[in-house]
C-alpha cells in the first residue's frame, strides 16, 4: 500500500511540476492538459484524475509557486533596503509571467483566484517584514495598504517599461519610497509622544 501511495504522490508531483513549467512559460490559453500530460509523461486521464480540470491545476500551480515565492523572499524583518532589493530581484524575474496572467484576471475566474491568493500572500509578507516599522492601532491597516501600493508590480512595470528606469534605478526608487513611508510613520509616532 505504501509503495502505491508513494507512486501516486510522485505522479501527482510530476504532473504538478509539468503544470508549473508550462504555465510559467506560456499564457493560460496556450496550455492544454494534453501538453501537461505529455510533459509529465503520463496519460490525459491521469492528469484529470489528479486535478480534475485545467483551472484546478492552475490554482494548485499558483499555490505551489506561492509557497516557493515566500521562501525566496527571505529578508531580515525591518530591513527596508533589503526588502527593496529582494522585491526588485523577484519582480525582474517574474514580471513577464505576472503580466501574462494579470491581463486575464477579469476574464478567467481561476486566474483571478490564483492572483488573489498571491496578493494576500504579498500583503501578509509586507505586514510581517515591516511589522517593526508599522504604526499601531487603527493606522496599521492604512500603512499596510500604502506598502501594497508602493510595491505593486504594476508600479514596477511602469518604472521599467514606460518610464525607462533601469532595474537598479527602479530598485533605488522603491527603496526610497519604502524608507519615506517608514520615516513618515516614525515621525507620526514621535509627534504622539
Amino acid at each position: 500500500m505504501r509503495a502505491r501511495a508513494a507512486t501516486t504522490e510522485a505522479t501527482r508531483e510530476r504532473v504538478l511540476e509539468a503544470g508549473v513549467d508550462l504555465f510559467i512559460a506560456n499564457s493560460y490559453d496556450d496550455v492544454t492538459l494534453q501538453h501537461v500530460a505529455k510533459r509529465a509523461r503520463v496519460s490525459l486521464p491521469t492528469v484529470l484524475r489528479h486535478f480534475g480540470s485545467k483551472d484546478a491545476l492552475l490554482v494548485e500551480v499558483a499555490r505551489t509557486r506561492s509557497a516557493r515565492e515566500w521562501r525566496a523572499r527571505s529578508v531580515e524583518p525591518g530591513d527596508v533596503r533589503g526588502a527593496a532589493r529582494m522585491l526588485a530581484t523577484r519582480y525582474e524575474e517574474l514580471m513577464p509571467v505576472w503580466w501574462r496572467y494579470l491581463v486575464l484576471e477579469d476574464r478567467l475566474p481561476a486566474v483571478a483566484r490564483a492572483i488573489d491568493e498571491a496578493r494576500r500572500g504579498h500583503t501578509g509578507w509586507l505586514a510581517e517584514t515591516f511589522a517593526s516599522h508599522l504604526p499601531t492601532g487603527r493606522g496599521t491597516k492604512q500603512a499596510v495598504a500604502a506598502l501594497v501600493a508602493a510595491t505593486e508590480i504594476y508600479v514596477w512595470r511602469t518604472w521599467r517599461t514606460h518610464l525607462g528606469l533601469t532595474a537598479a534605478e527602479a530598485e533605488r526608487t522603491l527603496g526610497d519610497m519604502l524608507e519615506a513611508l517608514v520615516a513618515h510613520w516614525g515621525s507620526r509616532s514621535r509627534r504622539k509622544t
